[in-house]
């Protein structure tokens, strides 16, 4: 399978982003004094790389084990990890300012 083109990536690192903050939004609610931990995504099946870019050939070649696919799903779990810690760190600092307003 042929590596993504570059407008395909981006189009699957926008997703990740998006992702990373509902995620960590969820995480937050949840764990609020927790850092980040995000979902490993070597373990995403087919559907749900699908539910996130909406393109089978990108679904596709993100599962297909090859060596191209597993090193472009590492560099988006580190993208998803910074992301959704990223946004983590701005409630956080949110929270803080407010805190200090009351």
């Amino acid at each position: 399978m042929p590596l993504p083109e570059v407008r395909e990536i981006s189009k699957i690192i926008d997703a990740i982003r998006d992702y990373a903050v509902t995620s960590a939004h969820a995480c937050h609610e949840e764990y609020p004094t927790d850092p980040y931990h995000a979902p490993s995504l070597s373990s995403w099946n087919a559907w749900m790389w699908f539910e996130l870019v909406q393109a089978w050939t990108l679904s596709d070649f993100l599962v297909s084990g090859t060596d191209k696919a597993k090193k472009l799903v590492k560099s988006l779990q580190s993208c998803l990890q910074w992301y959704g810690q990223r946004e983590i760190d701005e409630l956080l600092a949110r929270l803080k300012i407010k805190s200090m307003m009351n």
